[in-house]
This record gives structure tokens, sequence and C-alpha cells, in this order.
């Protein structure tokens, strides 16, 4: 697999509100990757600068900055959250100009997403519900088949059944095509079954970039009384701490761990929500 797109070094403001901070990194295409944080952390910027939608010298995609690039433009295709529609545009109608801007449309795609969301083609934005407009964009993001193809936060508004939906077709594309999918949500529980990395912001610092497998050893539980754990200060860095009557149940970060006597004791792995709220803690 070959680099799709890289940022080096990429800080950007809005106006004296700084709101990304060094972030560089590398995504491959042929990949699924998430992108997590807390509301505010900076991943809709990020995406928008990846997407070409705000300035930003320092990122490359396929070699080239994408920002006011008519040659790169047709190869990206970026999804926000509550996607702008016309409300007069039927699906037809929205299947129609997005063609006229991506390259690699499929319009057999789109109809066959269509019809797993159960969306008519001669149906108007204006009649829709949060939901089905959440279906419509998604459909044009999956049919554009861009090279890049970006979704923020792509199942709000889905009941589960369209969820699985949603994801069945991505599943699909990515199996049969070479393409490049960043997906950014809250429900990382849902979401990390179909991703294969993870990045991961704090405060507008990428503060983890990590494969699956990597985040399911990332941090355990030791659980123990009070007294029978005391041998555990200043062994392990602490994530959590939770007191349960004489019990007590301390979360370890195991990536910065090295002691053998304490990874013997880890006796659980952390629910990946878990592990993300912790160290995204402001403490």
């Amino acid at each position: 697999m070959s680099s799709m797109v890289e940022v080096k070094e990429l800080n950007y403001s809005y106006g004296k509100e700084k709101v990304l901070n060094q972030i560089s990194l590398t995504l491959e295409t042929g990949k699924i990757y998430g992108l997590w944080g807390r509301n505010g952390a900076g991943k809709t910027t990020l995406m928008r600068c990846i997407s070409g939608l705000s300035p930003a010298n320092e990122i490359y995609v396929n070699g080239s900055v994408p920002y006011d690039n008519e040659e790169i433009s047709p190869h990206i295709c970026f999804i926000q959250e509550n996607h702008p529609l016309n409300p007069l545009w039927s699906v037809k109608d929205a299947f129609c100009i997005a063609a006229n801007f991506k390259e690699s449309w499929n319009e057999a795609l789109a109809e066959k997403a269509a019809a797993a969301f159960h969306l008519k083609l001669s149906m108007k934005v204006k009649k829709m519900s949060k939901g089905m407009k959440t279906a419509l964009a998604l459909t044009i993001g999956l049919a554009s088949r861009a090279r890049v193809t970006i979704f923020d936060e792509p199942t709000n508004g889905l009941d589960a059944a369209h969820r699985e939906t949603f994801y069945d077709l991505l599943m699909e594309e990515h199996e049969q095509r070479d393409r490049l999918f960043l997906i950014s949500t809250h429900y990382i529980n849902e979401l990390h079954r179909y991703i294969e990395n993870l990045l991961v912001l704090k405060e507008g610092a990428l503060i983890q970039d990590k494969t699956m497998e990597q985040f399911r050893q990332s941090a355990g539980f030791i659980h123990g009384t009070k007294e029978e754990l005391n041998w555990l200060t200043g062994k392990a860095y602490i994530l959590e701490k939770k007191e349960m009557g004489p019990l007590v149940r301390y979360m370890i970060d195991l990536d910065t761990c090295e002691d053998e006597h304490v990874l013997e004791k880890v006796e659980d792995h952390v629910h990946l929500q878990d592990y993300l709220l912790r160290v995204t803690d402001n403490k």
C-alpha cells in the first residue's frame, strides 16, 4: 500500500484560536481510518484541510496540496455532518450534480445504495427526515468512488438498521476498490470493527496513531484490595482508579509500562471507548 495523504507539521488557527497543533501523519490507500476526539478537538478542521476546503500548505494528497486544486478535487469527497443538500433537489438531481464533480462517479452504485437505504429517486430533499438526508449524503460519498473519501460522523441520525446498511456498503467498497476512507465518530465501540487504524486528537494535537490491535493492548485492569496493590505505586501510570468498598480497580497504561510483575497481574483489557476517554481527560 502506498501513502495517499501526508500531513507535515500542520498548524491551523481561526483568528487567535489555535485549532490544530503540529499535526503530522501519513494515510495509506486501501485502508479505513477512524478519527476520534472529544468535541472541539479539531477533527472537522483536520478533515476540511485534507479535503481541500480549508487552506493548508502542509497537506499533500497524492503529492499535491489539495486546496484550490482542480486536478485533485475530483478525487476527494468529503461528506460533512449535516451535509448541505438543496431542498429542491430530488435524489436523482443530487446524483446528477455529484456526477459532474466526481470523475469516478458510479451511477449503478448510487442506485444500489439508494435502494438499500429505501430512498426513491424521485424523492425531494425537502420531504426527507434527518436520517434520510444522512443516507443520501452517504450514498453520494460511496458512489463518488473518490480515491480519498471522508465521512464526518456518518451514522448520526441513522437508525440501527441503516447504520448496518452503511457499514455493509462501506466494507463492500473497501474490499473491491483501492480507496482511502477516513471516518470521524464519537461511537468508536461501533466503528472499531471496520477500521484498521485509529487517530486520536486532543485539544488540536495528535496523541495516538495506532492500529486497532495496538489499541487492544494499550490498557488493562488490575483488581484487589488497597493493601494488596500498594506495591503498584510508581511502577505504572494509572489512567483511572475506582474504589468499591475495600476493593480497588486500577486502569493501567500498558503502553508505558515495562514492569513484568505489573503486566503479569493485568486481568482484563479495557473497552476502547473507556480508554480513549481516560487518555483525553484534562487532569
